[in-house]
């Protein structure tokens, strides 16, 4: 019964959808018949405003326009054309049966442009200015009859095949619901079988209705199993979500520690690394997470190291450490520290964790220090014994032997300088480095500092066959200096010019303005310094490898430390070009100091 009231309503509603169909079409038809007659009305005013009026004239011999137009209208939509003069007298008019041309008259625009209008019995009314003005100003009004609704003929076999199509459809329809509604059914049948979860029996499932009751029932029971279960795991998924964000907490502070960390399962297994261990080891992290210590790690100390802490006979107790350079980084140092995770006394272990630290710079400084102490030593020891020399052959000489007697003076004082020089360069760097080095600045015009300093390279100059100049502007601008500071670090850097210079090349000292500050250069021709050694020439104990020089010379790595440090106390920087085999150039930029009304220090 109910299928059936299901059929009746699929019928009831072909018919409305046909109904609805017929009434879009005859307005359809009726809008495109109102749009021809305004397409033809205002093509017709147009066209006939452009024949002479002599052809347009009914009194004229022969048939006029306006007949001929009307002779072959035939659809009965056009009602009238009429040629008025400017009083409103009509010239020439024609007209079909049962019309006649309205009085109405013509608004006054019609007298310059074309138009339109809609008049009371229910014309479309088009009209214009005649061009022809034989008979004075004239004007052409042509009228047609408002489009009505109608079924054309054209469109009942159309209509026809459309309602029988419909209709045809209605019992497709059917059968596809009766055999879609089936499952629905079974389904019905399967919730009226659920009446001991407490679930309301229901007459028939054939009903949707009925069968949206029914499922709507046992919905609203397993919603409250649902709610009871949700209830009850409310709390582990609490604890759930404060143990993963603990974990992730936990590992964002792994990873922010500046060592790299790896940790690892009892049997060997890495279970965490941090992103730190990549650039360490040279090893992709990746490559590592889940992999035994063999098949990454390339490093046969840290191999061996680990091995300590895998297998039955793991040591739980004991952390180790290990120094080592890593197979795939070259120039890094890395001190890695093994701890066994345990608990209960080592009763209990949970594996290993693995501590990678980069202690290169650490190393190179144990290194430099080294060479330091020992380069110190030679450095000291020379001189000593020079001195020891000369002292035995002055008390050994001939008191009337004056030059001998003043040779070796001049070599004991020079000697004494030099131990002079390397005591006080250690005394700066420890003053330096404990902080209490402070520049007692005071506006200071460079001139007679750079000459001093200039006149106290020459000697060392000529005992070496080297030519010294000096290149100073008529007038240098004031700058804010230590005077006894900046000195040491412009000897530094003049001593250390002649000291890797080449026999018989140059030494060149200049100053220049230069926008806001004074660049002072000390420009050398000798063996030049590697790109590999440019960034670190300024580092403490740092020598350049002298393999291309035939005669090692001496130092110990502080000069260009103590100049660049010196520099950065006055606020200026110091600046390196160099290239090997050709010379370098260490130019100083200091900052101009202001002009002000107290006295500058010459």
């Amino acid at each position: 019964m109910k299928l059936n009231r299901i059929g009746i309503a699929l019928i009831a509603g072909a018919l409305v959808v046909i109904a609805l169909v017929v009434i879009l079409l005859v307005h359809r038809q009726q809008s495109s018949r109102s749009a021809e007659v305004r397409a033809s009305g205002v093509s017709l005013v147009r066209a006939l405003s452009r024949i002479p009026f002599k052809y347009l004239d009914s009194d004229s011999q022969g048939p006029s326009v306006l007949n001929t137009l009307f002779a072959y209208q035939n659809n009965g939509e056009l009602a009238y054309a009429a040629i008025l003069d400017a009083n409103g007298r009509t010239l020439a008019d024609v007209a079909g049966r049962g019309t006649f041309v309205p009085g109405a008259a013509l608004p006054p625009e019609a007298a310059t442009s074309f138009g339109q209008r809609t008049l009371p019995n229910g014309l479309i009314e088009f009209y214009g200015p005649l061009y022809d003005r034989s008979a004075g100003q004239a004007f052409v009004r042509v009228g047609f009859h408002q489009p009505g609704y109608a079924v054309l003929a054209r469109d009942v076999q159309f209509l026809a095949l459309l309602a029988l199509t419909m209709f045809l459809l209605v019992p497709l329809v059917y059968v596809v619901i009766k055999r879609e509604m089936a499952p629905l059914d079974a389904l019905g049948r399967q919730l009226r079988q659920l009446g001991d979860v407490g679930i309301a029996q229901q007459a028939s499932a054939s009903d949707v209705r009925e069968l949206a009751g029914s499922l709507q029932a046992y919905l609203e029971f397993a919603s409250q199993r649902i709610a009871q279960l949700e209830r009850g795991s409310l709390n582990a998924s609490a604890d759930n979500q404060v143990l993963q964000y603990g974990s992730k907490k936990l590992t964002a502070a792994l990873q922010s520690l500046p060592d790299g960390l790896l940790m690892l399962a009892p049997g060997g297994l890495v279970t965490f690394a941090s992103d730190k261990v990549e650039p360490l080891l040279g090893v992709a992290v990746d490559a590592i997470l889940e992999q035994p210590v063999d098949a990454w790690c390339r490093d046969p100390a840290l191999r061996t190291l680990l091995a300590r802490y895998a297998g039955n006979q793991r040591d739980t107790l004991h952390a180790h450490s290990v120094d080592f350079t890593p197979a795939n980084v070259e120039g890094k140092y890395l001190s890695a520290t093994v701890q066994p995770l345990t608990a209960a006394h080592g009763a209990m272990a949970f594996g290993t964790l693995v501590v990678l630290r980069d202690v290169t710079r650490e190393q190179l400084a144990r290194q430099a220090g080294n060479d330091f102490v020992a380069h110190v030593s030679h450095e000291l020891k020379s001189p000593l014994n020079v001195i020891g020399m000369y002292a035995e052959t002055l008390a050994d000489a001939d008191a009337d032997d004056e030059t001998l007697r003043v040779e070796s003076l001049n070599v004991i004082q020079d000697e004494i300088e030099r131990m002079n020089a390397l005591v006080g360069n250690l005394l700066n760097v420890s003053k330096l480095e404990t902080g209490s080095m402070s520049p007692e600045r005071n506006r200071v015009r460079l001139d007679d500092l750079l000459r001093d300093a200039y006149e106290h390279a020459l000697p060392r100059a000529e005992g070496k066959q080297l030519r010294v100049s000096l290149d100073l502007p008529r007038e240098l601008e004031a700058v804010a200096i230590d005077k006894d500071l900046f000195r040491i670090a412009l000897n530094n850097l003049l001593t250390n010019a002649i000291k890797y210079n080449r026999p018989g090349g140059s030494v060149l000292l200049s100053a220049r303005n230069e926008d806001h500050e004074i660049v002072i250069s000390v420009r050398d021709t000798g063996i030049g310094i590697a790109g590999a050694d440019r960034e670190r020439v300024f580092d403490k104990f740092y020598r350049v490898s002298e393999r291309d020089a035939k005669v090692a010379r001496g130092g110990h790595g502080l000069g260009l430390y103590l100049a660049a440090q010196i520099v950065e106390l006055h606020h200026g920087r110091i600046a390196l070009d160099s290239e090997p085999g050709i010379g370098s150039t260490f130019s100083i930029h200091l900052k101009i100091a202001p002009a002000a009304t107290g006295v500058v220090t010459l």
